[in-house]
């Protein structure tokens, strides 16, 4: 499993500790996940509370489609907030591979509490298209707000983006834009979780001309 790759490491800073810790933890949620497990109890409460779109045994399902040997690890951020929720997460990026040999990202976000880390949030390429199956057609997609059309861009390219909305109704201006604008292939979420963890309520991406802007509306 992907956290035994790391178990042989010596971990001589906290940092490498927490990782392998999160590392080993999503290593026996995935092996859930491919046992057939789908309790609950395998998610984080609160991160389903904040996330109602995707229930716990969606995510398992969706995580269990994975090859479990073709899972490889493509980044690991450790982030302070996560939307509006603060305190230590975890999240691990993966290239994988389906039985049937088609890529697969993933994105899975873990919750550290008391020293437990659990699986607070899960994404991966399968699951997103399951959610924009119901999306409108070509011709509707067309007729959408430009602002909207965008931020769909943007969160199919970076799913972690996700936990923050479109500024809908909110003008961008020097008083509450955060960072500069920017082409959407240019966006880095590390810098953008950074930015959100200095604003002290909703956070949100505007379309400011052909660039994405993120903005702290409520800003004094």
């Amino acid at each position: 499993m992907v956290a035994l790759l790391f178990l042989g490491a010596a971990c001589t800073d906290d940092v490498e500790l927490k990782r392998d810790q999160g590392l080993e933890y999503l290593s026996g949620w995935f092996a859930a996940a491919a046992a057939g497990e789908r309790d609950d109890a395998l998610c984080h409460a609160f991160g389903l509370l904040k996330h109602p779109d995707v229930s716990c045994a969606t995510m398992l399902d969706h995580a269990a489609r994975v090859d479990p040997a073709q899972r490889t690890i493509a980044g690991m951020t450790q982030m302070e907030c996560f939307g509006e929720v603060c305190g230590e997460f975890l999240q691990v990026e993966f290239d994988s591979r389906d039985p049937a040999g088609n890529e697969i990202r993933e994105n899975a976000l873990l919750k550290r509490d008391e020293g437990r880390y659990r699986l607070y949030w899960y994404r991966s390429d399968t699951l997103l298209a399951e959610l924009r199956a119901g999306e409108p057609d070509a011709e509707e997609i067309d007729a959408k707000d430009p602002e909207q059309q965008a931020y769909d861009a943007l969160v199919a390219r970076h799913p972690a983006l996700y936990s923050y909305p479109p500024c809908f109704g909110v003008r961008a201006s020097s008083s509450n834009l955060r960072g500069k604008p920017a082409d959407i292939e240019d966006i880095d979420p590390a810098a953008v979780e950074t930015l959100a963890a200095e604003c002290p309520d909703t956070f949100c991406f505007a379309l400011v001309g052909s660039k994405i802007a993120t903005l702290c509306p409520t800003s004094r």
